[in-house]
């Protein structure tokens, strides 16, 4: 019977569920690397999450400025 905790190790390295299971225990330096890495990877996701607000913020004003652009062109040449 595998539980969930053992079904993520698995999904995430199969290679390394399977040495766990043999006995083989993680090093010192390899737990160190994995910790670094889930930090830099939660950084990463953050520095995104930041990037694409702000990239979603400039395509609503731009949106808006053609909006106003197009109305104003309709009043100024008698259309509207």
């Amino acid at each position: 019977m595998i539980n969930a905790s053992e079904l993520r190790e698995f999904v995430f390295c199969e290679r390394a569920w399977w040495l766990s299971r043999q006995g083989y225990m993680v090093s010192a330096n390899a737990q160190q690397q994995r910790v670094a890495g889930v930090t830099f990877h939660e950084r990463r996701a953050g520095a995104a999450r930041r990037g694409s607000n702000a990239q979603a913020l400039w395509w609503a004003i731009l949106l808006m400025l053609a909006a106003l652009a197009l109305w104003l062109a309709k009043s100024f040449l008698g259309m509207g």
